[in-house]
């Protein structure tokens, strides 16, 4: 995180795409943005935290199954137009090693990657990169920025 004359500039994100027998899993937004839907499981590096280590516990965190980290998918910086902020985010490809039941908070799902739902029902960013780093290895950098229409809703460019 980069502080700059006391405003956030910097914000690094890891994201996981976890597969098991051609499904992904993604977990439904319950609270911050993109309430209600679908999304890739990840959140913020904390301060002197690996990208791996960030990874695994956020991924514990949301859905309660531990992973281990295989490797980085991809990059992407995405500014948010509507706060200002932008986030580097680390796609990151995991191993599944202990698959339990989750009785949390969030709702967690495994999606067939063939099948994924419209982009009505997953953040759409989430769909980019698991279309670009994981499906098709087109890239290994995204360059998004993200708006928000006057009814609140998100799009990208």
């Amino acid at each position: 995180i980069i502080i700059y004359g006391g405003n956030l500039m910097l914000v690094n994100v890891v994201i996981g795409v976890a597969e098991q027998d051609g499904k992904i899993l993604l977990i439904k937004r319950e609270r911050g943005d993109f309430v209600g839907l679908w999304g890739l499981p990840g959140g913020k590096v904390e301060e002197g935290e690996h990208l791996d280590t960030a990874i695994e516990r956020e991924l514990f965190e949301e859905t309660g199954i531990k992973f281990q980290f295989e490797k980085v998918l991809g990059v992407s910086t995405e500014i948010m137009h509507d706060t200002g902020s932008t986030s580097m985010l680390y796609c990151c490809k995991l191993k599944n090693s202990d698959i339990r039941k989750y009785k949390g908070e969030l709702t967690s799902k495994w999606f067939d990657i063939e099948e994924l739902p419209t982009s009505k029902e997953v953040i759409e960013s989430d769909l980019l990169f698991i279309k670009e780093f994981y499906k098709e290895k087109n890239n290994n950098y995204l360059k998004l920025d993200c708006y928000r229409d006057d009814n609140g809703k998100y799009y990208w460019k």
